[in-house]
């Protein structure tokens, strides 16, 4: 028997039920089986019994009253962002030495159960090039991928055995190795940081003034508590551009995103591009597409070498412009911002950590981030996110990585550019289906 959610959405039952009478008379035989379990008609009213059968309730009546009182004993909307805040972060850390290279400390993300430290670390030396590149033979490239991945967990014990971490109250925390990517031997590019991520034990009280991270020679470098700035979350709203218009704003982002490939992959992933836009101008109805296909030739034409950045939207030419600053502002906030449900689904905005070159916002998603597929073969993120600063300037999302504990689902997302260092406000938009949900930050 299926348990209703903590938060039930009275919408998506009637979904369900609307869902339940359709395969019944289309002649599904699992919703006959369910409806016939509780009626000998095909009706929406049989198809809503069924429906609060199964989850428990002697009638529809008795589950929407219980749906009504589960809502009336939420939290405010105030008392829901204090819920949201019980993570914190601490950040602002320069880089240290270590027996294995340059360490860079990113942000350090605590809830009440758990805690872990993002960095990356800049291999010396000594340690490049031990491996050479994979071999095509594939016996050969499987051994050759073992020792990768030796390389890579000694590479982790050499980083967390010359790396101590204390805060201002004396407590000597231990760091242990949860995460690790990249390519210590030597493949791609030589400057390519390896990515890792470090749990921390036990977990650093919110009270903390500061951590400290020593290395090798004496560095040594500080976290420090994040700021909260100022939070708005908006109220569910349509969102105001069409699908056609909105599919083809996210393909031309997508394409600036890749900004720096290899030409030839480039001129594929432009050519894959116009396709879809000529099938999404022709299905959409006249006119809601607007300049957004003759904007997309005229990005490709430049992206590919064969024209200028002319007649683009200005949020388009502000991403080109931007995309290979490395002057971004330098940031870790904690935002503790919960926005409303839909579909079920609760997404908590906890931190944001701006760097150099990228920013990243660390989010938590009731139950889950992703929608699969019936044979779980294609997954969908729950949202698609977007930025916009006050100086107009666009900012695509990349999926970061994330983690399942249960119940939600820890997930970063990076987004491009750099975040402007002269922006005072930005704004994250999360869209689902025609909804959408905003967060305003006030900057630093």
């Amino acid at each position: 028997m299926p348990e209703l959610p903590d938060r039930p959405n009275l919408d998506q039952l009637r979904r369900q039920a609307r869902e339940l009478l359709r395969g019944a008379a289309d002649g599904e035989p699992s919703a006959l089986i369910r409806l016939r379990a509780v009626s000998a008609r095909v009706s929406l009213s049989a198809a809503q019994l069924a429906l609060a059968r199964e989850y428990g309730f002697a009638s529809w009546p008795a589950l929407h009253a219980e749906v009504q009182r589960r809502l009336t004993e939420l939290p405010a909307p105030g008392e829901e962002a204090g819920r949201a805040g019980t993570r914190w972060s601490f950040g602002g850390a320069a880089a240290i030495q270590t027996a294995a290279g340059t360490l860079y400390p990113g942000v350090l993300v605590a809830s009440p159960g758990d805690a872990a430290l993002d960095a990356s670390l800049m291999v010396n030396g000594q340690r490049q090039g031990r491996l050479a590149v994979p071999p095509r033979d594939g016996s050969a490239r499987q051994a050759w991928a073992f020792a990768e991945s030796d390389a890579l967990s000694a590479l982790a014990e050499t980083v967390i055995g010359t790396v101590a971490l204390t805060d201002d109250q004396g407590t000597t925390y231990v760091l242990r190795v949860r995460e690790i990517s990249g390519s210590p031997g030597g493949q791609g590019r030589e400057d390519e940081p390896v990515s890792l991520r470090l749990a921390v034990e036990p977990v650093p009280a919110r009270d903390r003034g500061w951590l400290e991270l020593r290395g090798q020679h004496g560095s040594a470098a500080r976290l420090v508590p994040s700021a909260r700035p100022d939070a708005r979350v908006s109220r569910l709203a349509p969102v105001p551009e069409g699908p056609a218009a909105r599919e083809l704003s996210d393909l031309a982002l997508y394409l600036i995103g890749l900004i720096g490939i290899d030409q030839n992959d480039m001129e594929r992933r432009c050519a894959a591009v116009l396709a879809r836009a000529a099938d999404v101008e022709q299905s959409a109805e006249a006119g809601t597409a607007g300049d957004l296909p003759g904007q997309l030739d005229r990005l490709c034409a430049f992206l590919t070498g064969r024209g200028p950045a002319d007649g683009l939207p200005r949020g388009w030419s502000g991403m080109i412009s931007a995309a290979k600053r490395a002057d971004g502002a330098q940031l870790h906030l904690d935002i503790s911002a919960a926005l409303p449900p839909v579909d079920d689904i609760v997404v908590r905005a906890d931190s944001l950590v701006s760097e150099p070159e990228s920013w990243r916002v660390y989010l938590r998603a009731e139950p889950g981030w992703w929608t699969y597929s019936a044979d779980r073969d294609h997954k969908w993120a729950a949202m698609l996110v977007r930025a916009e600063d006050d100086l107009g300037g666009l900012y695509l999302s990349q999926f970061g990585g994330s983690t399942g504990d249960g119940d939600h689902e820890e997930l970063v997302l990076r987004f491009l550019p750099r975040l402007n260092p002269l922006a005072r406000a930005l704004t994250l938009t999360f869209t689902r289906a025609a909804q959408q949900a905003t967060i305003e930050l006030r900057l630093p």
